[in-house]
């Protein structure tokens, strides 16, 4: 009897041990299942480096250059034709064009209007039309009269310069009639020494422009005005 109940005593302490185990080791797993996890830091986003280009700076607009003459390509001649080039100049006061080209001793002038008579201009430095110089010229069966006057009132008379004392100073002249126009073309000093001629000289020069119907410097003119020429 007294082994029977040795027996079972151990077998109880067995058993208790068991139990014990158990218990100790389930309250490990749930204590180790339970316990949070801390999470990892956050890894903070790289910051871009500061720019080191600077941004381009707007190229300055270009300074326009001066305003050259184109070259001329055309050696003037007094033929009555205005030729691409042949001239440095030219202004258009309606039916009436005025070409001209200088070099340190004379003016070069070409003259065209819309008419088939008369074709004239003047240097003008006084009031209206007196002390003007004045070139007329005109086209009659083929050939070409070109006469120096001056102008001795505000509305004439312009008798030719050689009625007044003076010389013509026309060196060079020609003209042509085509399709209704009449172009004179001639060639003075600028300085020709004659009092009835009025110097040219760098820079502006006023002029009176006109034109006629016919082939005669006593006729009114069809259209007339004032404007310049520039050397």
């Amino acid at each position: 009897m007294r082994q029977a109940m040795k027996i079972l005593c151990a077998n109880r302490n067995r058993i208790i041990l068991f139990l014990v185990c158990v218990f100790l080791l389930g309250s490990s797993g749930l204590i180790a299942c339970t316990r949070p996890v801390p999470a990892p830091p956050p890894t903070p986003s790289p910051t871009p480096p500061p720019s080191t280009t600077p941004s381009p700076t707007p190229a300055p607009a270009p300074t326009p250059g001066p305003t050259s003459t184109p070259p001329l390509t055309e050696e003037w001649s007094a033929d009555g034709i205005i030729k691409v080039r042949e001239y440095h100049g030219s202004n258009n006061y309606g039916d009436y064009t005025i070409h001209w080209r200088s070099d340190e001793q004379y003016i070069y002038v070409g003259m065209t209007a819309k008419t088939d008579g008369w074709v004239a201009m003047a240097l003008q430095p006084g009031s209206r039309m007196k002390d003007a110089d004045m070139v007329f010229g005109f086209v009659s069966n083929g050939e070409t009269a070109v006469f120096d006057l001056f102008s001795t009132g505000d509305f004439g008379p312009h008798p030719p310069d050689t009625e007044l004392g003076g010389t013509n100073d026309i060196l060079e002249f020609a003209g042509s009639e085509q399709t209704g126009f009449t172009t004179i073309e001639f060639k003075r000093k600028l300085i020709s020494g004659d009092r009835y001629d009025n110097p040219l000289s760098k820079g502006t020069n006023k002029i009176i422009w006109s034109y006629g119907p016919v082939d005669d410097l006593s006729h009114k003119h069809t259209d007339r005005g004032y404007g310049v020429i520039n050397l």
